[in-house]
């Protein structure tokens, strides 16, 4: 596929400048208007950030996109209430050969190889005979290993790219590396050992095709219950596995959400497991700012002046804009 048009990215765009390319529909919502008539609220991307834009009239024209799908917008970069949005005059379905993957599809700035290898690693310190066994059984699966190397973290939150699982688990296990020489009682092999396994569901839940989106499956019944299947198979190869060992395992699979509310099943009930929530989360967190930070508005050609250029779009995750420091 091949772009026809110039594409100008969303960080860049600047207020009041015509506009006529190709975005990616990741929100489309059906709302109504005050006096009750409805209308569509789209969220745009590319690779480096996010727009929104309201179809009001012509609703029919939307019929033929779906949401994830590609849409050539025609139209203006607009100012409201100190945010850029669009106000689109055109929208049809994009054609194949107007869609450039290379505007929309994000990679990890990390060797994946290298990271692979540092893995290993840090892995290596495991001594014990059951949960290296463990670990290697994934290692040495082909299949597993491939997709767990090109999977997303996540859909649009943190890493959310090819290479993002991998990415994020070698962040986990080298923090908890810092961890464990502080906190001594900490039995170092099973944690490792969990936040290998962690997320190891999501190369079920996710799939890439141009961007990262949600699996059927994976919609259906998550990675944390594929991460637990997939630990189960693996134990069930290795003779005389401890009962107790696969009992803590799933549990810091279960549990690494840290909230009910935030899709875990249980709370975290053991030390390696408050320590994979916190880990797990101060990784995510810190790969979502630093995606808000990567991609803020580099212009100021708006009514809000500077102010705009000093913080980042709103982050729906972490529920906040950012302000950016000058040093």
């Amino acid at each position: 596929m091949a772009t026809s048009t110039t594409h100008k990215f969303i960080k860049d765009l600047a207020a009041y400048e015509p506009i006529d390319q190709v975005f990616q529909v990741v929100v489309k919502q059906q709302r109504k208007k005050k006096v009750g008539t409805p209308y569509f609220h789209l969220e745009l991307r590319d690779k480096t950030g996010k727009i929104s834009t309201n179809i009001w009239e012509n609703l029919s024209q939307l019929e033929s996109i779906p949401e994830h799908g590609f849409a050539r917008i025609k139209g203006q970069v607009d100012l409201y209430q100190g945010e850029l949005q669009l106000k689109t005059s055109a929208i049809s379905l994009a054609l194949e050969n107007d869609i450039n993957p290379e505007n929309f599809a994000l990679y990890s700035a990390k060797d994946i190889e290298a990271l692979f290898e540092n893995l290993t690693q840090v892995l290596a310190r495991i001594k014990d005979p059951f949960l290296m066994k463990l670990v290697e059984e994934f290692i040495k699966d082909k299949e597993f290993l491939e997709r767990f190397k090109k999977s997303p973290a996540a859909v649009e939150k943190h890493q959310p790219y090819t290479g993002g699982l991998m990415e994020h688990t070698f962040n986990v296990a080298t923090l908890a590396l810092g961890v464990g020489a502080h906190y001594t009682t900490l039995n170092m092999d099973l944690l490792l050992t969990g936040i290998f396994l962690h997320d190891i569901g999501k190369i079920r839940e996710y799939e890439t095709k141009i961007t990262p989106q949600i699996t059927d499956e994976g919609r259906l019944v998550g990675h944390t219950i594929f991460g637990i299947l997939m630990l189960n198979e693996k134990i069930s190869k290795i003779n005389d596995f401890p009962t107790e060992y696969k009992t803590l395992l799933e549990h810091l699979i279960a549990s690494h959400h840290g909230q009910l509310e935030y899709g875990a099943p249980v709370l975290p009930m053991t030390q390696e497991a408050i320590v994979l929530h916190y880990l797990d989360n101060l990784d995510a967190r810190l790969g979502e700012y630093q995606l808000l930070i990567q991609n803020a508005p580099k212009n100021s050609n708006t009514s809000a002046g500077s102010v705009q250029g000093r913080w980042t779009e709103w982050s729906k995750g972490l529920e906040r804009k950012f302000y950016i420091p000058k040093v």
